[in-house]
């Protein structure tokens, strides 16, 4: 279809100048962008870059969040040859100065002169012997900067200036570029939290996304003619968001810039036709709905209630009789068959409340701005209660998953066939297995870690063959390092992860090694295990020295029957507890170069009698997956306080 990524937003302003590519909030109002002055800012700024200095195979750390300018400057790169190293405005000082050193990048493009601030006491002496420019987009005069660093500075101003002044000399500076763009160009380096603590930078190709967008495209429903619009807000340099980006140019959506805060308005203001999500979106969207329900009169609650039931039933049984059901085990034709037309009946039967259900539900839908067709969910496994609920409001989320590996997608729903519980079937061009430990292909219905081979799957780790060769072999499989099992009718469902990688009910994916280091600075803690997979927030199991512990009790004048071990060896004693907690919060926070989503709210404070053979390796590494089956119980008791403490915590605000 395309020869690379750059030729999309070409193309389709060829077709559809004057349609509306972004929409954003700016001081003076809201502005809009049409795919022909989309494409000319292109231009502007690949001619800008260019004149700068940035050229083919340069690669250039990139920290911005989402926003009209991110996806401008990545085509320019593309345009120029140049590969972008991309991260959030966010990113720490440290992670930003490990990223831009590890990538090799010559020039470095920030949003804003905070983060310039930020890095300075952290960029060793080669950093700045490596960096050429360093181009902000909101820089304003800074008296302050040490003189070294202002002889490199660029803003965005400048670069549009000698853009536009290098653009009336040679207009067709991006045609030409084009041209000499391959598919299997390294397009992009995106840096991902690996097992060793420190991100890893993930090669992906203009052969990469290419397949996403012409996998996927379809998958969306998309009618160009119809001038349909989107709302964002995952941040762009994100693989999801980014090739949804590249999926809208094709399609002539219009997408619209919004941020966690504006969210839930923009959906109202904006009316968007369809989305992309997080499990996370789903489940604040559910807590005003359930609030808004039990507001109601008992009667209207109970009526929507029993609809809503009657919904998912008509629902699964017309899912079941297209082939879209989940079942871990093969049947003979007889089963099979008697399946069909228990469905088939309960399917005639609920036909009636199905289109009752439609009127009645209509105010719920308008709550997401009454014209959503259709959304997609990734970056976590979307709950099965939210899956059912929201489709049977008519609302309808098809479940997706993929990994920065693949840029990213590997498996989806599609709207057509939206099976509960899913988490769908493979790409076009995609090829999916399942195998054992012993790599031998798994049965129906059993566990085992799902590979991957396609056009979408990575070149490889940056300067990190060892990584590379751990997960992705000589024939292209990658190994994804989660688990799934694969239902009768060939559908796919991912039930868990076998590597260590967290990924919250936001989308952020936590790497919990680094915190569980810096946990164990504190003498109180020999081992920790962060827990959240799939939550809002995390929380930790901690394995506590029991010298220490004694210790602590001395001191808060505690008899040993106080702290007496209960259940499975866990510490129940709120002095104990606060103090543990007090020292947590100290080790992982901000100032100690954690983000918000690393922070733990909740810890279970356990004995540490933790041996080799059980809790641990012979290297004396935690086994994860042992210590979380083992305090299985209490962590569910854990994960179930946090959250009545959060609601508690809602309903006292609300008060006040």
């Amino acid at each position: 279809m395309y020869n690379s990524i750059l030729e999309i937003p070409f193309e389709t302003a060829a077709k559809y100048p004057g349609r509306i590519s972004h929409q954003f909030r700016t001081r003076s109002g809201e502005e809009k962008i049409s795919f022909a002055d989309f494409t000319r800012f292109i231009r502007v700024l690949t001619a800008g870059f260019g004149r700068l200095g940035i050229k083919k195979s340069d690669h250039v750390g990139f920290f911005m969040n989402n926003r009209y300018e991110w996806i401008s400057t990545d085509m320019a790169l593309m345009a120029l040859g140049a590969v972008s190293v991309p991260r959030g405005s966010d990113t720490t000082a440290r992670e930003i100065q490990f990223i831009y050193k590890h990538s090799d990048s010559a020039f470095l493009i920030l949003e804003n002169m905070k983060q310039l601030h930020d890095i300075i006491p952290v960029f060793e002496k080669d950093d700045w012997k490596q960096c050429q420019k360093i181009i902000v987009l909101e820089a304003v005069e800074d008296e302050d900067l040490p003189k070294d660093i202002l002889k490199m500075l660029v803003s965005y101003a400048e670069i549009i200036s000698m853009g536009e002044e290098a653009l009336t000399e040679d207009p067709d500076q991006v045609e030409r570029l084009m041209k000499e763009v391959k598919k299997d160009d390294l397009l992009t380096i995106v840096y991902t939290s690996g097992t060793t603590g420190n991100p890893k930078g993930v090669m992906l190709t203009h052969r990469n996304f290419l397949q996403n967008v012409e996998a996927n495209t379809p998958r969306l429903e998309i009618d160009p003619e119809k001038a349909e619009r989107t709302v964002v807000m995952l941040p762009s340099w994100h693989v999801y968001e980014r090739t949804f980006e590249y999926c809208a140019m094709v399609c002539v959506l219009t997408i619209v810039y919004s941020s966690a805060g504006r969210f839930a308005s923009d959906l109202l203001r904006i009316k968007p036709e369809i989305i992309i999500s997080v499990p996370r979106v789903w489940e604040s969207i559910y807590q005003k709905l359930i609030r808004a329900m039990s507001e109601m009169g008992f009667v209207k609650r109970n009526l929507i209630f029993f609809f809503v039931k009657v919904n998912q039933v008509y629902l699964s049984s017309r899912h079941y009789l297209k082939g879209c059901y989940i079942r871990l085990s093969k049947r003979s034709v007889i089963r099979r068959s008697i399946s069909w037309f228990y469905h088939l009946l309960l399917f005639i039967l609920m036909t009636p409340g199905h289109y009752i259900s439609r009127i009645l539900f209509k105010p719920f839908r308008d709550k997401v701005g009454g014209r959503l067709r259709g959304a997609t969910s990734a970056a976590g496994s979307l709950p099965k209660y939210l899956d059912e609920l929201f489709n049977a409001l008519g609302i309808r989320i098809a479940n997706a998953y993929g990994m920065t590996e693949c840029a990213p997608g590997i498996l989806s729903r599609t709207f057509d066939r939206n099976t509960f519980g899913s988490t769908g079937v493979p790409f076009d061009n995609t090829e999916v297995e399942i195998r054992r430990e012993d790599g031998s292909p798994a049965d129906i219905g059993e566990k085992g870690v799902l590979y991957c081979r396609g056009p979408q799957v990575m070149k490889g780790y940056y300067k990190n063959p060892e990584a590379t060769a751990a997960v992705l072999d000589s024939e292209g499989w990658l190994n994804t390092g989660d688990l799934a099992v694969q239902s009768e009718n060939g559908e796919f469902i991912i039930v868990g992860r076998a590597k260590d990688t967290i990924v919250l009910m936001g989308g952020e994916n936590v790497e919990p090694e680094a915190i569980e280091d810096k946990m164990k600075e504190s003498l109180y803690i020999d081992h920790a295990v962060v827990l959240g997979q799939d939550q809002k927030q995390l929380s930790a199991i901690v394995a506590v020295n029991e010298e220490e512990l004694m210790k602590l009790a001395a001191q808060l004048k505690l008899k040993d029957s106080d702290i007496q071990m209960t259940g499975k060896d866990s510490i129940e004693h709120d002095h104990i507890y606060e103090v543990i907690m007090k020292e947590v919060n100290q080790l992982i926070s901000k100032e100690q170069g954690f983000k918000p989503f690393e922070f733990i709210t909740k810890i279970l404070p356990v004995k540490n009698d933790f041996s080799i053979g059980k809790e641990l390796t012979q290297t004396l590494k935690v086994k994860r997956k042992y210590v979380e089956e083992k305090y299985k119980t209490m962590i569910d008791k854990l994960m179930s306080e946090t959250e009545k403490l959060r609601n508690k915590d809602k309903k006292g605000k609300k008060k006040k």
